[in-house]
């Protein structure tokens, strides 16, 4: 097969929590001279440091991982860094639509050879270099806002935030408080505010539900942080258990105390 005119290798990075499922895909990528594989993740927030530090051409990205999801991967890496993006799913069709719309093809485990030879030709088609990855990250972007989406997106098991040059995954009970400020999200965890590459309206609906509540429309409280509540000068106000002060607005007010009850 001569998947491209081009002289240089197509360098791949397959990501997959599946052990097996990662050497198996390993095996039949290196049948292909034309393809180099550079590295393998175990899972999302590990496939995003990859990409930063070992820039494929192309990811294979396991739709569902315990950590990330492969669309939640392609959506925190930098616009000018995104790779060429096959999904790789055991699940069928309804979850196929849901996130082919965000990359150039997907396989369907277990992977045949000869369909595996078809995406190979179609990612030597598709163009490269810093225009064509920003464009991709738009096309997620554009994923994420499909209707119906969000709803198919599994919830949160930890939260990841950018913390230097990585993705850093908090676990939700080191999360007091996730606002809002200067049109960006951030978490603040162990005295520490990172950044978050959700809204607060994705967060509503991606995190597991009773955990944490609305006070305002700019910010979410972790229930499980609260040390006590009370009202003052007519204002609900929670005091959370590492010292910080939060009103909730007045619309909010009643369902908060309906939750801490």
């Amino acid at each position: 097969m001569n998947i491209a005119t081009r002289s240089e290798k197509m360098r791949v990075l397959i990501a997959d929590d599946e052990p097996r499922a990662r050497q198996f895909l390993e095996k039949l990528l290196s049948e292909h001279p034309e393809v180099d594989v550079v590295g393998a993740a175990r899972g999302g927030a590990e496939a995003i440091e990859k990409i930063a530090t070992l820039k494929p051409d192309v990811a294979f990205l396991d739709i569902h991982m315990p950590d990330l999801s492969g669309l939640e991967v392609a959506r925190h890496v930098k616009a000018d860094a995104m790779p060429i993006v096959v999904f790789v799913t055991a699940y069928d069709q309804y979850a196929v639509e849901a996130f082919e719309v965000a990359a150039v093809d997907y396989l369907l485990k277990p992977i045949r050879r000869e369909r595996l030879a078809e995406t190979l030709e179609r990612v030597a088609g598709e163009p490269r270099g810093s225009r064509a990855a920003a464009q991709r990250a738009a096309a997620v972007e554009s994923a994420l806002d499909q209707p119906g989406m969000k709803e198919r997106m599994p919830l949160l098991k930890r939260l990841p935030v950018r913390h230097r040059r990585e993705i850093r995954l908090l676990d939700l009970e080191q999360v007091p408080l996730l606002f809002s400020r200067d049109r960006l999200v951030l978490a603040r965890a162990e005295g520490k505010e990172y950044l978050v590459d959700y809204t607060l309206q994705e967060l509503e609906q991606r995190l597991p539900e009773g955990q944490f509540v609305r006070v305002h429309r700019g910010a979410l409280v972790n229930m499980s942080a609260i040390e006590s509540y009370g009202a003052e000068d007519g204002v609900l106000v929670l005091r959370l258990k590492d010292g910080t002060r939060v009103e909730a607005s007045e619309r909010r007010a009643a369902e908060v105390r309906r939750k801490l009850r």
